[in-house]
């Protein structure tokens, strides 16, 4: 298991991705959308070679957690203005209402603009889009790992 925190970095001549491990709530959105790209069978487990980068983007951006998201490389040919979703690194959530989304048997997905911050008052995240774990099996509190599937 990466350290975490641990991002890694996978790129083209356009696009780069990154996915932080610590993050991730293996909710498989991506694999569901684009199951090419995202092979968790595989590894790397990302491949975007043959992949239309602006298909890339669409999934990125839709990501529940933020675990995965993506820049430009300094000589992309993607218009910049296709690659500012919530995906793109440099993304900065508009204010609105947070939500809470309590899932059967499963974690507690927050929307919305948040700061998520420890016991001592420290910065741990802000982001539109985060899942908590509510089971208390994760080993990366406080996000959900989806260790709730594996009892």
């Amino acid at each position: 298991m990466p350290e975490k925190n641990q991002i890694r970095e996978y790129r083209t001549d356009d696009l780069i991705v990154y996915w932080n491990h610590a993050e991730c709530s293996h909710a498989g959105k991506c694999v569901a959308l684009m199951p090419h790209v995202f092979s968790p069978a595989k590894r790397p487990w990302v491949c975007l070679d043959g992949a239309d980068p602006l298909e890339v983007i669409r999934t990125i951006d839709q990501c529940p957690t933020g675990a995965l998201c993506y820049a430009l490389t300094d000589n992309s040919k993607i218009d910049p203005e296709f690659a500012k979703g919530p995906g793109w690194i440099g993304y900065k959530p508009a204010p609105a209402a947070v939500q809470i989304r309590v899932t059967n048997n499963g974690p507690l997905v927050v929307k919305g603009s948040v700061c998520l911050v420890d016991h001592d008052g420290n910065l741990i995240r802000e982001t539109d889009s985060v899942v908590l774990c509510r089971c208390g099996k994760s080993k990366n509190q406080p996000f959900c790992d989806g260790a709730h599937r594996w009892k």
